[in-house]
């Protein structure tokens, strides 16, 4: 899946990130939509 991509100044930036633990569920998916983003921008 293609995430948006956000450009600066978007408010969301600011935002603190939570911490997770390797192997959180979800985590393997979120790398590969990001890489997906990434190689189709």
């Amino acid at each position: 899946m293609i995430l948006p991509i956000r450009a600066y100044g978007d408010p969301v930036l600011k935002k603190v990130a939570q911490d997770i633990e390797p192997g959180h569920p979800g985590l393997e998916q979120l790398i590969e939509d990001m890489f997906e983003t990434m190689y189709a921008a």
